[in-house]
């Protein structure tokens, strides 16, 4: 027992000695700058950061009827960032290791994280990302991380939801196409999902989102 109020001390920090926990935690103190109340960005923010945000925000609000809890936006403008937070490692395209990464990744209902490749996409594509992971927030706080992890609630649902909220400007989802994609297997949990989303060939978030939206036609947000 004597040992228990050491390991309270050393175990938070231990946890932010690791860059991620220590960026989203503690962004100040890793060169970001609150732009917008929890919103924070890497120097040379874009003009238009909050705008985007906004928008997103507001295309959310009038899918799922209600915008995204209390959460924390973390904005990368550099490679050093999206390593800290998990996007790409290269420093250089076409370096050894190289990899595309994501543009944005939600963690739970509480941390959104956009990477530096966002930042030169057009707007259209821009505030459609943004959309995209706030729907995830927006989900991860009705049913639990845990839920969406271990696929009681379904990855394919997660992502297809998302897709419909955001209106992503790259997915064809006229009935043509989704008759086409009806038999697409589809993971189930998060991990599945983010395996098989590294075979570019396969149209998952376009079949995933043909998916959801029958399934909403049948049971409804409120089933969530």
């Amino acid at each position: 027992m004597r040992w228990w109020p050491l390991a309270l001390l050393v175990l938070p920090m231990a946890a932010l000695a690791h860059p991620f926990p220590r960026t989203a935690a503690l962004p100040g103190w890793t060169g970001l700058t609150e732009v917008a109340p929890d919103l924070w960005s890497g120097p040379d923010a874009p003009p238009g950061l909050a705008a985007d945000v906004a928008a997103a925000e507001a295309r959310v609000r009038a899918f799922w009827g209600e915008g995204p809890g209390s959460h924390r936006i973390v904005v990368c403008t550099d490679a050093d960032c999206d390593a800290a937070l998990g996007g790409s490692t290269s420093r250089e395209p076409g370096a050894a290791g190289d990899r595309t990464g994501p543009l944005a990744q939600a963690f739970g209902p509480w941390l959104l994280v956009t990477y530096s490749r966002l930042l030169a996409q057009d707007e259209a594509l821009r505030r459609a990302i943004l959309a995209h992971e706030m729907s995830h927030l927006v989900l991860a706080a009705r049913v639990s991380p845990l839920r969406l992890w271990s696929g009681e609630v379904p990855a394919w649902l997660n992502e297809g939801i998302a897709v419909l909220a955001s209106d992503d400007p790259r997915f064809d989802l006229t009935p043509d196409v989704c008759a086409r994609l009806s038999d697409v297997v589809l993971p189930l949990t998060m991990r599945a999902w983010s395996h098989e989303t590294g075979d570019r060939d396969r149209p998952l978030y376009q079949a995933a989102a043909c998916r959801a939206r029958d399934w909403l036609a049948r049971n409804g947000l409120d089933a969530l």
